[in-house]
Formats: C-alpha cells, sequence, structure tokens
C-alpha cells in the first residue's frame, strides 16, 4: 500500500478547514454540524474525523488560521514601513489590506466569533492572547521607531491603544461590509499623522 505524502494530507486538512470556515461564516460555529462540513467538504465522515475528531478541533483550527492571517497583515504593513511614514499611513494600509482579506476569507467575520468563542475555550483563549501580544509588540517596534519624532508615551502602552483599533474594525466591517468603513483608512491617517 503506498503512502500518503505530508503535502496530500496537508492538503486534505487545508480543505476540511475551508469547508468548515463556510459552514461556520453561514450558520455560526454551535449550529454547524459536522454532517455540514462533511457535505460542505465533500468528504466521508471518516476523512473528516482523520484530521478533527471533534467539531471543537475544526473551530480551533479555523481561529488559529484567522488569527495568523490578521497577524500576517499586520506584520506586512509593519515590515514595509521604511521609517518614513507616519504610524496611521502604516495603519491605514493594514485596514486596507484586511478589507481586501475579508472580501476572499470573511476575516472579520470570523474574527468576531473567535473572540466569542474565546470566553468559554481556554486552548482558544490562549492562542487569542498570544496573536494579541505578538500584533502588540509589532505596533510596539513600530511607535518606537517614531518617538525621536516626539512622542513620549510608552510604547507599549500606546501600541496597545492603537492596536485597539482594529477589533472596532473588523467589527465595523463584519456588520456594515467594505462601504461601511470606506473612512476609516483615512481618518486613521489623519489620526496618528506623526
Amino acid at each position: 500500500m503506498p503512502r500518503v505524502s505530508q503535502q496530500y494530507k496537508d492538503d486534505q486538512r487545508a480543505e476540511i478547514l475551508a469547508a468548515a470556515r463556510r459552514c461556520f461564516v453561514r450558520n455560526g460555529f454551535h449550529q454547524t454540524t459536522m454532517q455540514d462540513v462533511f457535505v460542505e467538504a465533500g468528504k466521508s465522515a471518516g476523512a473528516v474525523y482523520r484530521y478533527f475528531p471533534k467539531k471543537e478541533d475544526m473551530i480551533v483550527g479555523v481561529a488559529t488560521q484567522n488569527l495568523d492571517a490578521v497577524a500576517e497583515v499586520l506584520r506586512a504593513a509593519v515590515l514595509a514601513d521604511d521609517g518614513e511614514r507616519a504610524v496611521g499611513e502604516v495603519m491605514a494600509q493594514l485596514l486596507e489590506s484586511v478589507v481586501k482579506r475579508h472580501h476572499d476569507e470573511q476575516l472579520a467575520a470570523v474574527a468576531l466569533m473567535v473572540w466569542s468563542e474565546a470566553l468559554r475555550n481556554p486552548v482558544l483563549a490562549e492562542r487569542l492572547e498570544q496573536a494579541a501580544s505578538a500584533m502588540s509588540q509589532d505596533i510596539a517596534a513600530l511607535v518606537r521607531g517614531r518617538q525621536e519624532s516626539g512622542i513620549e508615551a510608552s510604547a507599549d502602552a500606546l501600541a496597545r491603544v492603537i492596536l485597539s483599533i482594529l477589533p472596532g474594525f473588523l467589527v465595523n466591517l463584519a456588520l456594515l461590509s467594505p462601504a461601511g468603513v470606506a473612512g476609516f483608512p483615512d481618518a486613521v491617517r489623519m489620526l496618528w499623522s506623526t
């Protein structure tokens, strides 16, 4: 019997998670059944259970993907910084990138569900805390690079304040659609022009 490659396994897992994400966005974490995921993925129960023994595992998998996607967008915006752009410009770029990812992946809708689920799921709460800490450190590094221009507050405190814009933006994006957040990036540019 031929061995199954790791790439095959990774692809199968990714397909199942993509199907679960679609189901979760459509029905929520707790209204989605395993049967819904089997049908959406076009896979047998055994194929799905091989990768995800319980729905909780799929929830954590989709949540982790979503947290990683938000962190990736933030890191890309910060790493693209040349030290010349204002913090508001970098954050505006982040928000614009989030809108693009939301269109393809329902990033904001999944983020809302993840935050809610983290209130009852300690594994997810820990993962969310780790992601928030990493994102805060990225923004603190950005702020530290601007402190020479007269910003005197703690970079870590400022980073948490600046990062708090992101959840509010995601809530508005999830509930109001991209048209509902159209002016946010420009407002952030003006707010943090340093």
